[in-house]
């Protein structure tokens, strides 16, 4: 955990970061803002530039609508932070203060571009999801069980046709297992070449097992443990994939970890046992398993 004058310095240089990107991008929407309005000065002092048709009224809805919105941009640049310091910096720095105090090697990486295929092992989502990750915890937890977190949001389409099938947190932990099954709050699996037949016995949450497969007490000691992991985390959504060689548990929390303002010891240390935290669910997922 952390103490006064530990913390004193990771907030000064957090405070420091936010300060400097907020006055960058502050900076940034200026320079926009200002070429915008000279080119809103100019056109109208071009010879019949707007004389002809609805000139005019696009000229007047079409600024009006830019102006708007170059506004709020520069006005969310100066007044809000990034998150961008917080997953580059901050968290980095507590990960590395769990790792000197509890002598683990827990390696962390913000932001990578990667492909994965995490997802379509598991078959919690679409299998054309894109993964944009930013945060990702790589190790071996004190009960040596290996494993990946990912903070992550998994979307599909771009533009207007985009939709976000899951933001939150993601575990991918090497188990063995003898079969397949899901366990979910929202929605149906997406494992390619598993065929799954839901359990109409249980309304609580669904489970889905494999063609002729029955309930076992694997999966209800595993309803038990998501149930559990599901107040514990105060989470909206949770889900569960046990397949061959991984155990895939992902959860939408009701607050995300993102941006931190006026940070001080006691969100440091609230921080610091969050994540001490998840990696101890590692643990308890894989002891469920080995029921």
């Amino acid at each position: 955990m952390y103490i006064a004058s530990e913390c004193d310095a990771v907030c000064k240089e957090y405070n420091k970061m936010t300060k400097e990107r907020s006055k960058k991008l502050s900076k940034i929407w200026s320079y926009i803002f200002l070429a915008f309005l000279i080119v809103m000065i100019i056109l109208p002092l071009i010879p019949n530039f707007l004389d002809k048709g609805p000139g005019w009224t696009l000229y007047i809805i079409y600024g009006g609508m830019a102006f708007i919105g170059l506004s709020i941009a520069l006005l969310v640049s100066t007044f809000t932070i990034s998150d961008i310091p917080a997953f580059e910096y901050l968290y980095k720095e507590i990960y590395h203060k769990i790792n000197q105090e509890k002598g683990t090697f827990y390696e962390y990486f913000s932001y990578e571009k990667e492909k994965w295929e995490f997802n379509k092992n598991g078959g919690l989502f679409s299998r054309h999801c894109r993964i944009e990750v930013k945060r990702h915890i790589s190790g071996i937890t004190l009960n040596d069980n290996k494993f990946d977190i990912f903070d992550a949001n998994f979307i599909t389409g771009s533009g207007k046709n985009q939709r976000t099938h899951f933001t939150g947190i993601y575990f991918l932990i090497k188990q063995s297992s003898s079969k397949y099954f899901q366990i979910r709050s929202h929605s149906k699996p997406h494992l390619k070449g598993v065929d799954f037949i839901k359990n109409k016995d249980i309304k609580d949450i669904n489970v889905y097992l494999e063609e002729e497969s029955s309930m076992s007490n694997l999966e209800y000691k595993y309803i038990e443990t998501l149930n559990r992991l599901k107040r514990n985390l105060n989470a909206k959504k949770i889900y569960l994939s046990v397949t061959k060689d991984e155990i895939h548990f992902a959860y939408v929390p009701t607050v995300q970890i993102r941006k931190q303002y006026n940070l001080n010891i006691q969100k440091m240390n609230e921080l610091y046992t969050l994540f001490l935290d998840e990696i101890r669910y590692i643990d308890e997922l894989v002891d469920t398993s080995n029921f």
